[in-house]
């Protein structure tokens, strides 16, 4: 059975189907796909909803084409199915072991858990800002992605 990792945002519009879609791309180039397979949701999300436009077109311009993603509220299923949870920020990760306290023993921020400093642990929500902004989170995800494939 393949290993879930699951990252998290608020509305599950940006972020973290940005970081769910680039995973996978890096899952399939690292040969990993047969162990690992990645989803997202948000603590906030509004089920149904598409990803945001900025990073719809974002991700076109990697190859990546994340046009039929749709929004996802955090659950305990999600919870208990993960092998890893990823947060995109410190509060995300606070939210969740608030109303799941059982998820503690495998969830992080993002950062964290690629070992970045401990000051440096959030990715700035790039929602209602401009394209440079979604490039620039891409960037920050893809960065602490790589690390992180790196270690399983």
């Amino acid at each position: 059975m393949k290993k879930t990792i699951l990252f998290v945002c608020t509305g599950n519009t940006c972020r973290s189907p940005m970081a769910e879609a680039l995973c996978k791309r890096m899952l399939k180039k690292k040969g990993l796909v047969s162990e690992y397979e990645c989803s997202s949701a948000g603590v906030y999300a509004f089920e149904g909803d598409s990803a945001s436009y900025e990073a719809i077109s974002v991700l076109k311009k990697s190859g990546i084409d994340i046009s039929r993603h749709y929004a996802k509220v955090l659950d305990l299923d999600m919870i208990r199915n993960s092998y890893i949870i990823l947060t995109m920020t410190r509060d995300h990760k606070r939210m969740i072991l608030d109303v799941f306290p059982e998820a503690a023993d495998k969830l992080y921020t993002l950062k964290e858990y690629a070992e970045y400093d401990r000051d440096d642990w959030d990715i700035s929500d790039p929602f209602g800002l401009d394209e440079n902004a979604y490039f620039a989170c891409m960037s920050e995800i893809e960065n602490a992605i790589l690390k992180i494939l790196d270690k399983l």
